[in-house]
């Protein structure tokens, strides 16, 4: 009887989650506001109206990569997901480098929110007068939010993945709501607000500097992750084999019909200059657009920031469960909750870096810059984590599927060339990334990049290769 219950204490709280709760969750950890609040304008600047088309070719990829997330889930859904399948599919080094690569693309994602997300509230008490403009803009007071946001995102982590989930979905139907009303506001206001006639090369012009549209891709990929979070909650989930990457793929297609409406838009009815200047884009449209409700935009920008914070911040804490679970790193990081059965000591550390950070910027403005290019990479990391899992894909439908240990295997010519096709975009847009760099992030990411790669061959060398292809669970 112990022994079962120890068991049970090791396994996260199964048969929790509907496929209703993982497509918001999809939906939300892209986080379709908070990432046109903070990239559209650096895209437009790079690519002028043409963004639309960086981004949706970018998007292109991605769904290559989700649907690959979606068929390794059918065949072996698991909280680690990219590093599991990697460590079974390619071996055990091979998974503990992804297992790297992972944590520096999520870890490095978290920072970047925290502090849009105290701009973001403090611009919204400022518009409806509850504090002044310069308190707004005061940096102590905007760290001091964003620590406040990290603080409220531990709490519903910690109680586990149907609480997540459900104040999800209450945040995820404020921002929806704010982006139904301005899209009728656009569209109904349009004829007396056409700044920018439209023109079918905002989706595809064979007249576009190259540069501009591969420094856009580089900054496209991190506005098209976040549909993963299903896959690391698959041991979660009601029905592991069939809702896990489904949820995904109907989340990525979700956000990126959102864009497809919203990026035209702010383009038609907004200065290009005021666009490519906004450290808000979607707030400077929604004033040009309807003056008198502008503020209301912000609900919808800060709903959206705090759902990507604490769902970056569930798909690191699964990851890092389902590793030290295996042995990959420190048992402790694998401590689930009495009560609740979460990874609450990795929710927690989580938590207290991201705070560290925040303070250590604050302090230390110096080292603000270093931080700055550092995150910057988070897309980077990103892209080499899905390339990698179309790798993993390629060498499963290829052959490992074909030649099973059973002996009992069939073809996925679809998923054959999806997989191939993902890898090489996913590996050429990795090698656009760190080619502009220097341009977009800075000269030493280079360096940078190089000096962040090196523990995890560290660290792969060191581990033991226990074998690679895992039977179907």
């Amino acid at each position: 009887m112990a022994e079962e219950i120890e068991k049970e204490m090791r396994q996260l709280k199964s048969n929790v989650l509907h496929i209703f709760d993982l497509i918001p969750m999809s939906l939300s950890s892209i986080a379709p506001a908070f990432s046109i609040a903070a990239a559209y304008g650096v895209l437009v600047s790079l690519a002028g109206p043409q963004a639309i088309m960086s981004t949706f070719i970018t998007a292109l990829p991605i769904i290559f990569a989700a649907l690959v997330f979606r068929q390794l889930n059918i065949h072996h859904p698991h909280a680690g997901a990219s590093y599991y399948w990697t460590s079974k599919i390619l071996g055990n080094r091979a998974g503990s480098f992804q297992g790297w690569i992972l944590s520096l693309a999520y870890f490095f994602s978290i920072p970047p929110i925290v502090v849009p997300a105290g701009e973001y509230t403090l611009q919204f008490l400022s518009a409806i007068g509850l504090i002044s403009l310069s308190a707004a803009s005061n940096t102590v007071f905007v760290s001091l939010a964003g620590i406040c946001w990290v603080l409220i995102a531990i709490v519903p982590l910690v109680l586990g993945a149907k609480p997540t989930a459900r104040i999800t979905e209450l945040f995820l139907l404020a921002e929806l709501a704010v982006f139904a009303l301005f899209f009728w506001l656009g569209l109904s206001h349009m004829q007396g607000h056409v700044v920018n006639a439209f023109s079918p090369s905002w989706f595809f012009s064979a007249h576009l500097s190259l540069s501009g549209l591969a420094m856009g891709m580089v900054i496209a990929i991190t506005i098209l992750d976040g549909w993963e979070i299903d896959s690391y909650s698959s041991e979660e989930s009601k029905n592991p084999r069939a809702w896990p990457g489904l949820g995904g793929v109907v989340g990525l297609l979700a956000v990126l019909a959102i864009y497809a409406v919203a990026m035209p838009l702010m383009t038609i009815e907004t200065p290009l200059s005021a666009l490519s200047q906004s450290a808000n884009p979607l707030a400077t449209w929604a004033y040009y657009v309807a003056p008198q409700y502008g503020w209301i935009v912000d609900i919808a920008v800060i709903a959206s920031t705090a759902s990507s914070l604490w769902l970056t911040s569930f798909i690191l804490s699964r990851a890092w469960y389902a590793m030290a679970r295996d042995g990959q790193m420190p048992k402790v990081m694998g401590r689930l909750h009495k009560k609740f059965r979460s990874p609450f000591i990795s929710i927690v550390i989580i938590g207290t870096l991201s705070i560290a950070i925040n303070l250590w910027m604050l302090l230390f403005p110096t080292v603000k810059s270093f931080f700055t290019l550092v995150l910057g990479a988070a897309g980077v990391f990103l892209a080499i984590e899905f390339c990698i899992d179309c790798i993993n894909g390629a060498v499963f439908f290829w052959i490992l599927h074909m030649h099973p240990p059973n002996g009992i295997g069939h073809v996925h010519w679809i998923y054959r060339i999806i997989s191939l096709a993902g890898a090489i975009s996913l590996a050429s847009i990795t090698a656009i990334s760190i080619y502009y760099s220097p341009a977009l992030i800075g000269a030493e990411f280079p360096y940078v990049f190089a000096a962040l790669l090196l523990p995890g061959v560290f660290i792969a060398l060191r581990t033991k290769d226990k074998g690679h292809y895992a039977p179907r669970i």
